[in-house]
């Protein structure tokens, strides 16, 4: 009986320690990939193949607003939040001194309160802090910023506030 009892001991012992190492090993996988950023660029790619965010729609009519008007967006990347905010980023004919920053919210309450703490200003109106020649549009939950930098600050200012207001008016 103290045999079987030892036996049954055994078993149970090695069992847990390969579920555990198993557990351990696809935690350990998990933290490497993100670390290389593989979780990111995994997201990146299906949301290029499946086009499944709920923002796609308006991020391509900001495109073609931009097209319309000669401007170019390039180097997308994206960015989410804890709170469960994401932004988009684009620079504006590949210069990296202007960029356009499309920030989605939860709620309008978390916008002002994150779009205020960022930029010094909810809506634009205020002196902005950050950059005399940002641009801010707010809407709803949805802020847009175009900023720009160097010798050729604002070099797209008005176009951009144009994009916006149509923008945000569609979003209605």
């Amino acid at each position: 009986m103290k045999w079987w009892t030892v036996s049954l001991y055994t078993v149970i012992a090695l069992s847990m320690t390969a579920a555990c190492s198993d557990g351990m090993q696809r935690t350990a996988k998990e933290e490497v990939d993100r670390y290389n950023m593989k979780s990111y660029q995994d997201g990146n790619k299906n949301q290029r193949i499946n086009g499944t965010t709920r923002n796609t729609t308006f991020l391509q009519s900001l495109k073609n607003e931009c097209v319309q008007r000669g401007i170019r967006l390039s180097h997308e990347t994206y960015a989410e939040g804890l709170d469960g905010n994401i932004s988009y980023s684009y620079f504006i004919n590949g210069d990296a001194r202007h960029f356009v920053i499309v920030h989605i919210y939860p709620s309008e309450s978390d916008r002002v309160r994150e779009i205020t703490e960022i930029y010094g200003s909810e809506d634009g109106k205020d002196e902005v802090d950050s950059s005399e020649t940002a641009v801010i549009s707010a809407r709803d939950n949805t802020a847009l910023v175009y900023a720009s930098s160097g010798q050729t600050k604002s070099q797209y200012r008005d176009d951009m506030e144009l994009v916006f207001e149509n923008l945000l008016d569609n979003l209605k």
